[in-house]
């Protein structure tokens, strides 16, 4: 399909819907089939409970950057993103919520069928952030047409992850809606830099949709898992499968695993380093069900494939941009490897440290491969 007709398709349909249109579709938390505490074990051994969702389950702080791994020599390609999750039945009652039109397009397309009949819990999530792109040469002012583009994009989005043990199987439902092209993303990162003091960008006149424009997308991810071991009170090791779909301005798919090696207490689906298309855009955070005296503390490792059909943040949305890429000019596959080590301590409170690494997107005669690196902080309730 040409990426002009994806993209005037794509964006409506995920914009232009109201919530009074969806109150009527919005399934009661009554008729979940996980309404009591019952206990399921699998077939691979895994023991759940089916939780009934508190009001508040924890929050997490992700932040990204390039300096990171560059040592402070470079800000180009994905240069950094900040997001802030609140996790439980409470978000989806936010003021700024759109949990009710997350559903509704999940509804839409016929996704809750894949479990509606099976015993399973639902988790709930609110998240807003921002990303930010820029070329490796900031000092001009001038449209840079060989480089990465400036760009931006400041979201606020609702996840839904769905939990079906008979299956062993997590599913995972994101809306994201937000601008592309502000003001503030150059306010932002010349701050940042003046704090770093690092070269002043000068090019953000030349961003993607430079002014603003809405824009959105809807993410629907599975894992599934395959292996996993224990040593004493706790998972020694867990291999899993995953796969995405995007819809929006990204739109995408990709396949992958995510494996990770330690001392382990927290559910294996909790755990879901592949949902990060940059950015992590929130999950559900979820507290541990293994029972040790001693803190989680693991490593892991993930690697995914992706299709790409569509991307604004290279090749524009409605308005027009200084820099924009064809679709013949932007490699269609590629593939990221990522690394990280999470360790848990006081008051349920863990921090990650991760390495992220893609193969070129641009098809460009002096190609580079973008990388980052970044935090993640959670606490759970």
């Amino acid at each position: 399909m040409h990426v002009h007709l994806i993209k005037y398709l794509i964006t409506p349909t995920l914009l232009f819907v109201t919530q009074n249109v969806l109150a009527g579709h919005i399934a009661s938390r009554s008729l979940d089939l996980a309404s009591s505490n019952n206990q399921i074990v699998s077939n691979k051994n895994i023991k759940y409970e089916l939780l009934n969702e508190k009001e508040d389950t924890g929050w997490a702080l992700y932040i990204d950057n390039d300096v990171i791994v560059s040592r402070g020599r470079s800000d180009q390609d994905y240069t950094g993103g900040f997001s802030f999750t609140l996790s439980g039945h409470r978000a989806t009652n936010y003021l700024l919520s759109i949990d009710s039109w997350r559903q509704y397009f999940h509804e839409l397309i016929g996704l809750d069928k894949l479990y509606n009949d099976k015993a399973h819990f639902k988790l709930h999530s609110f998240n807003f952030g921002f990303t930010l792109f820029t070329p490796a040469n900031l000092s001009s002012s001038a449209p840079i047409l060989d480089e990465h583009p400036y760009a931006s994009f400041f979201y606020i989005s609702n996840s839904n992850e769905i939990v079906v043990p008979e299956d062993d199987i997590a599913y995972q439902s994101i809306l994201s809606i937000g601008f592309l092209g502000l003001d503030l993303a150059e306010d932002v990162q010349k701050s940042v830099h003046r704090l770093l003091n690092s070269d002043e960008p000068m090019g953000w006149d030349n961003q993607i949709s430079s002014g603003g424009e809405l824009t959105a997308k809807y993410t629907f991810a599975a894992q599934k898992i395959l292996n996993r071991s224990h040593a004493k009170e706790y998972t020694r090791h867990e291999l899993k499968l995953t796969g995405e779909a995007n819809l929006g301005f990204g739109t995408n798919i990709s396949a992958g695993f995510n494996w990770r090696w330690g001392r382990i207490t927290t559910p294996w689906w909790s755990f879901t380093p592949h949902l990060s298309d940059y950015i992590n855009m929130g999950v559900p955070i979820a507290k541990e069900t293994e029972k040790t005296h001693d803190p989680e503390f693991f490593l892991w490792l993930g690697s995914s494939y992706h299709v790409r059909l569509y991307d604004a943040i290279l090749q524009g949305q409605f308005r027009n941009s200084a820099v924009t890429f064809d679709d013949n000019e932007l490699e269609r596959t590629m593939t990221e490897l990522s690394v990280g080590i999470t360790r848990e301590f006081s008051n349920n409170i863990r921090i990650s440290f991760f390495y992220r690494k893609r193969t070129a997107i641009l098809k460009l005669p002096d190609v580079r491969r973008p990388k980052w690196g970044g935090i993640a902080i959670s606490k759970s309730f």
